[in-house]
């Protein structure tokens, strides 16, 4: 096993879990935008996933201790509420809907979002504990049914209008959250592997050193840049699934 580590796959991906890490770092969500569709070409869709999952671990380990200090649990609780709710009925509809329609509806919403967040500072309308409960049953419908929940909420708490350092810490704790879900649920499925674990281990450093530059970088540009850094990944991720769901079904 050990000699896959002189491979260009193996550079390969490290060079991509170092780039993701910047992101996940500075926005506090985002990592698989990069990882997962360069990991599934070398590796195939499901282990990529379990290895982007696996590699997530320290990094949420990093990012938690000072995400704990700047989060609103006003914000975060109950989105995680209805998330931990509804995930198992996104899952549960695999079966009656095609996720790839999901897919794209969301999106569009995020796109949309970005839109009227280029034109306003905040959309009130998601400012209550209503609209919380609502992000956080969205997101875990989403979550269980095509694996994706960060581009959902994270424009939702972008549209708050919050200062960058609570948006980022109420990302970072739901994001935390989501990874030791979808960890639990890959172990009790069997998707786990010695091989996957093998990458894991290897690519964790990258990543952690890619986290530590893109916190770096968040805490000496965040208060200019954070939402202009935001609104591109966000673009960038409802683009390419946009694109993925359309051309590639």
């Amino acid at each position: 096993m050990f000699d896959q580590l002189f491979t260009l796959s193996f550079a390969v991906m490290l060079i991509v879990v170092y780039f993701s890490g910047i992101i996940r770092g500075y926005t506090g969500f985002g990592s698989a935008l990069l990882t997962v569709p360069a990991l599934a070409i070398l590796f195939g869709p499901v282990q990529a996933v379990a290895i982007e999952i696996l590699i997530e671990i320290p990094v949420s380990i990093g990012l938690l201790p000072k995400a704990m200090k700047s989060f609103e649990k006003k914000t975060v609780l109950p989105i995680l509420l209805t998330f931990v709710i509804f995930v198992p009925l996104g899952t549960f509809l695999l079966i009656l809907i095609d996720p790839n329609i999901v897919k794209i509806v969301i999106s569009l919403f995020v796109l949309f979002s970005v839109y009227l967040l280029s034109q306003q500072s905040q959309i009130k309308s998601l400012i209550s504990t209503k609209a919380n409960l609502i992000i956080g049953a969205l997101s875990g419908f989403s979550q269980g049914l095509t694996g994706m929940a960060g581009p959902f909420f994270a424009t939702a708490l972008l549209a708050r209008g919050d200062s960058s350092s609570i948006t980022r810490a109420n990302i970072v704790m739901l994001s935390a959250a989501i990874i030791g879900l979808s960890v639990a649920s890959f172990f009790i499925f069997g998707l786990i592997t010695n091989q996957t674990i093998f990458y894991a281990l290897m690519a964790s450093p990258a990543i952690l050193l890619g986290a530590w530059t893109g916190s770096v970088l968040f805490e000496k540009y965040s208060s200019k840049n954070f939402k202009t850094v935001m609104l591109c990944v966000l673009i960038v991720s409802a683009l390419f699934t946009l694109f993925d769901s359309l051309y590639f079904r």
